[in-house]
């Protein structure tokens, strides 16, 4: 019987957690919204001398043709500053320039209260505020503390019996799910310019690619420079299979998009219509028929 009773409430904890986590997971996509909402108001002007004065390049560098080519729709642009301006500064660019912002906050403040089931009360402007300011600066350290959480989970990975990348994708989505919850993790997810392979907590993006030729790691740097136009964090994983292919040249472009590169040795050997495993575990290697 106290066994139940200890079982029950570790259950009931832990759907109190997953609770939580899915709540703070709108709260971040609800102030997002309010970020490109807020800057959707500026000119395209005005948003053009915000990325200067920022240091925000408007010039995206096509990773596979080398070719540069300028952000001009507004949309590209508001999208760009979005992911790399906090709220505090774009409330206090609206201020600079005069645009309408306080509804966009108290939306914020209603959703806030909504969500985390708050008594309704009425308060400034600037308590609503140091509260959005405060809860974005915590929000950024947990970030950091889960990125670093996923990293480790990823170098961790070990797959068994695969002979596809789906497989690998299939699998590696399996076991984060497994440790961060079914709830905090998606396998292909769609968005506006293409499909992510995993999405983690609706902003850290994940692509892998098993790296046979040098065309699929042509295709995983595109992929990784999209990613960053839409997600805060990107991860690359790589399944090094051995193949002259110039990886560690792919490694450093990854590298320069500001993306994560983990890369996982393992060998694909075929014997007729079988296939073998190999991954190396430090000195040793595991045969997976």
């Amino acid at each position: 019987m106290e066994f139940r009773k200890l079982f029950k409430k570790a259950i009931e904890g832990t759907k109190k957690i997953v609770d939580r986590v899915s709540k703070e997971i709108k709260w971040r996509n609800k102030v997002g919204e309010a970020k490109r909402e807020l800057l959707s108001r500026f000119t395209l002007q005005q948003l053009r001398r915000i990325a200067a004065s920022k240091g925000i390049s408007l010039v995206y560098k096509d990773p596979i043709t080398g070719a540069r080519k300028r952000l001009v729709t507004k949309p590209d642009i508001v999208r760009r500053l979005a992911a790399r301006l906090r709220f505090k500064e774009i409330v206090n660019l609206a201020k600079k320039y005069g645009i309408a912002y306080f509804d966009v906050v108290q939306e914020l403040e209603r959703f806030r209260q909504e969500l985390f089931e708050e008594e309704r009360v009425e308060r400034s402007e600037k308590e609503i505020l140091e509260d959005i300011y405060r809860a974005e600066e915590q929000e950024d350290e947990g970030l950091r503390d889960e990125y670093s959480e996923i990293i480790k989970l990823i170098e961790e990975f070990r797959p068994v019996g695969v002979s596809r990348e789906d497989d690998l994708k299939y699998q590696l989505y399996q076991w984060l799910s497994a440790r961060l919850g079914m709830d905090a993790v998606r396998l292909e997810h769609p968005f506006e310019h293409g499909k992510v392979d995993i999405l983690v907590r609706d902003s850290i993006a994940i692509e892998l690619k098993i790296a046979s030729n040098r065309q699929q790691l042509k295709n995983l740097v595109g992929e990784v420079a999209t990613d960053k136009e839409y997600f805060g964090s990107v991860i690359a994983v790589i399944f090094d299979v051995g193949k002259n292919v110039g990886l560690e040249f792919f490694v450093n472009q990854l590298k320069a998009l500001g993306a994560i590169t983990i890369v996982i040795p393992i060998q694909i050997r075929k014997r007729g219509r079988k296939r073998e495993i190999i991954i190396k575990q430090g000195g040793r290697r595991i045969i997976i028929k």
